[in-house]
């Protein structure tokens, strides 16, 4: 991997998380107090969504963190998995890729078989 291909996909990754930090400012929306069952079950609802949307957020934070820390180190861009680089275009769509595309796709067929 060249200096600019890390320099860039270094950039990309601060403005991810750039991004998402922005995002999480906007907090978890409180319950309020509601005359109506129908309306406390839609509160709830959406404070459940707001809390997942949370959690996912600070975890693609630490995934991006963790990110940055291995590009500094030789292993950055190669696969977890196979030994084998991951191509610039998958680092650039998701510079926290631990996985070829190759890899990824055989774990991920495996997760769907055990979910079904």
């Amino acid at each position: 991997m060249t200096r600019n291909q890390i320099r860039e996909i270094r950039s990309h990754l601060m403005q991810g998380l750039h991004s998402i930090n922005g995002q999480l400012n906007g907090g978890i929306t409180a319950l309020e107090n509601c005359p109506d069952d129908t309306d406390f079950a839609s509160q709830l609802a959406q404070h459940g969504l707001s809390v997942a949307m949370q959690r996912r957020r600070v975890a693609r934070i630490r995934e991006m963190e963790a990110a940055l820390k291995r590009l500094s180190h030789s292993d950055y861009g190669i696969c977890e998995e196979c030994g084998e680089e991951i191509g610039m275009a998958r680092l650039m769509a998701n510079p926290s890729a631990r996985l070829c595309v190759h890899c990824q796709s055989a774990e991920d067929d495996g997760l769907n078989r055990r979910c079904a």
